[in-house]
């Protein structure tokens, strides 16, 4: 039986390993693809159409900044509204507080007494 796959970061590095990063090219016509899986993947994260706009018009992000350059604002709106209509965004909320407290406090309910159910 052979032994199972090590993991990349417990392999030892062999003088022959390649690492280097290396990039890939998208053809031109598949821009609009690559905008719309990040736009779902941060709509996965929980972020909305205006914070999703946002990345896309900061230049650190050099992915989803080079569509927003070449396309243009109103194209990538258009994009971000369709990927987000057609699979929503994914939201959590969590709330940690006390119950509420009433301002009247429960009454006791009386019961009948056994004089009472015989008459």
């Amino acid at each position: 039986m052979e032994p199972l796959a090590t993991h990349g970061s417990a392999k030892v590095a062999e003088p022959t390993d390649p690492l280097d990063l290396v990039g890939t090219l998208v053809p031109g016509g598949e821009i609009d693809e690559l905008a719309r899986s990040l736009i779902e993947e941060y709509a996965a994260m929980g972020y909305d159409a205006k914070r999703i706009l946002e990345l896309f018009r900061q230049p650190d992000y050099l992915a989803v900044h080079s569509v927003y350059r070449i396309r243009g604002e109103d194209a990538v709106c258009r994009l971000i509204d369709g990927v987000l209509a057609e699979c929503g965004v994914f939201r959590v909320t969590e709330v940690d507080s006390a119950p509420p407290v009433s301002a009247c406090p429960p009454q006791p309910i009386p019961l009948p007494t056994a004089s009472e159910d015989e008459g």
